[in-house]
């Protein structure tokens, strides 16, 4: 490992490709308008003495934790005392780190779960397939069903239209609901769901990352 200099006006370094494919990635999580090779450039130029100063030793810090990641510090192990917040004024100068707290914990049935869990399911299903899983493999009844904006299903949706969803694809019933393509780079869907217990009392449950199978067409209308 060595260190290398920026350089965003040398193409063949790659230096602002990396740039631009990292930042638009990041750009595209957070809904933050995109930017171009050019714009990248411009906007890399300004930034270099933030670069030098707490932009650095943020990063520092950060990579820092990735290095913990990196070794295994982390694997199966759940002592707070191994990651660390750290709290920096240059301005003063202080420096402080502390132990984070552990994220809030809720629970259904006898699963305990936290914001970083989520449900994991393989595709691809149909509507009815779908809620028979959470029934059977979870006891819980999904009374709603969403993804993004688009309500997808409903315990109050009228008979007609429930009854003709149930016979659909997953991604035939988001690219229906929500009238977008589902792209074909798309390997995962995320839904929310409101489920009710097996005594018919609402539960808080995690998302759900949606598998979608490889080299499957979905972008039919």
């Amino acid at each position: 490992m060595a260190a290398i200099e920026f350089e965003k006006d040398d193409d063949s370094n790659f230096h602002m490709d990396f740039i631009v494919a990292t930042s638009n990635l990041r750009a595209e999580n957070y809904d933050i308008a995109p930017a171009d090779r050019h714009k990248s450039k411009l906007i890399a130029g300004k930034i270099i003495p933030a670069i030098a100063t707490t932009t650095s030793l943020v990063s520092g810090l950060v990579c820092l934790e990735l290095y913990k990641l990196v070794h295994g510090s982390y694997k199966d192990s759940k002592d707070m005392s191994k990651f660390k917040n750290a709290f920096v004024n240059l301005a003063l100068p202080y420096f402080g780190f502390s132990e984070p707290m552990p994220a809030p914990k809720n629970k259904y049935g006898d699963s305990e779960w936290t914001l970083w869990d989520r449900f994991e399911v393989q595709g691809e299903l149909t509507l009815q397939e779908f809620l028979d899983y959470f029934k059977r493999e979870h006891k819980l009844e999904v009374t709603m069903l969403s993804q993004g904006v688009s309500m997808l299903y409903s315990f109050f949706l009228p008979k007609d239209k429930a009854a003709e969803r149930m016979g659909w694809k997953m991604t035939e019933l988001v690219r229906k609901i929500s009238k977008k393509k589902v792209e074909s780079h798309i390997r995962s869907l995320v839904f929310e769901v409101c489920c009710n217990n097996e005594e018919g009392d609402d539960v808080e449950v995690p998302y759900v990352k949606y598998n979608l199978p490889k080299h499957q067409d979905t972008t039919k209308h």
